[in-house]
């Protein structure tokens, strides 16, 4: 049995699937909710969110009509996760913990169930693996964007689309290495679980701005006051002794009176010399023999 036999014609999967169908039409009323949608936005955000990552798989493969039309279930799964939103609107840290970990297992389902069908379509690697990715996450970007706002996946959210490509990279490595099928199942639960920790430590992946310093040389001055007074005082509290700031040279007086160009400058004048207190200098470490 391969991959893709593994995960549509197991009955468990199957049904942990259309489980996943109606979680994810739960969170998407849960949304639906918070924005005063009406039992017609109610059953298209539930519709797209749950069903619209799968819906863009097989009309990207030529599928014919996509699996989510194939019957009443998929349909049924996600029109009733919306209505039971809709109708009872759930509350509780409970209740949101349990949609979290149920969504995070159908991610990871719907990611290997995706690439493994991409491969059993003929598929090159790369191309399999973002398709199971897009099926994992496709549904909730559609959603996003419905209601005017950025994806979560672009950032700032947990590790949800890496939990995602970590298991259609594991499902591909089944494939290739033409390994008993039941290992996708360890793939499936591999991106699961780095969803879920992330979720639960709160990971997130680097952000562009992380990697930017966008300070004025007024902010860099100050910024750089605040540090040598700390480390003054650190070792005042350390030695005992005050330190004190040489006659013929006050640093922090000359960050008032000389007009540096930019921040770039400033750094330049400051980190380039090395400025000395009363003969102690606090930006050594006290086991350099110079501090002795």
């Amino acid at each position: 049995m391969d991959p893709l036999q593994l995960l549509v014609s197991n009955d468990l999967l199957r049904a942990l699937d259309l489980l996943g169908v109606f979680i994810m039409g739960v969170a998407a009323g849960a949304l639906a909710a918070r924005l005063n949608f009406d039992a017609v936005g109610f059953a298209i955000i539930g519709i797209v969110a749950a069903l619209g990552g799968g819906i863009v798989r097989d009309l990207v493969l030529d599928y014919g009509t996509p699996a989510a039309f194939s019957g009443a279930g998929y349909l049924t799964c996600a029109l009733a996760g919306s209505a039971v939103t809709f109708l009872l609107s759930p509350e509780g840290a409970w209740w949101r913990h349990l949609v979290t970990v149920l969504d995070i297992m159908a991610m990871a389902l719907w990611a290997a169930t995706g690439t493994a069908k991409a491969i059993g379509y003929g598929l090159d690697p790369l191309p399999a693996i973002l398709l199971g990715v897009t099926s994992a996450v496709g549904g909730g970007v559609i959603r996003d964007v419905l209601v005017g706002r950025i994806p979560a996946i672009f950032g700032g959210g947990p590790l949800y689309a890496t939990g995602a490509l970590l298991t259609a990279v594991g499902t591909w490595g089944v494939v290739a290495l033409h390994v008993p099928a039941a290992w996708v199942l360890v793939a499936v639960a591999a991106g699961a679980l780095l969803a879920g920790l992330a979720a639960w430590r709160r990971w997130t992946l680097p952000a562009h701005g992380g990697w930017q310093v966008t300070m004025s040389a007024a902010q860099m001055k100050a910024f750089v006051r605040r540090v040598r007074r700390s480390e003054r005082s650190r070792v005042a509290a350390e030695t005992g002794t005050i330190p004190v700031v040489g006659v013929g040279h006050d640093d922090l007086a000359d960050d008032v009176t000389i007009d540096d160009d930019d921040a770039a400058a400033y750094e330049d004048r400051v980190l380039g010399q090395d400025v000395a207190l009363d003969g102690i200098n606090p930006f050594r470490d006290s086991t350099d023999p110079e501090r002795r």
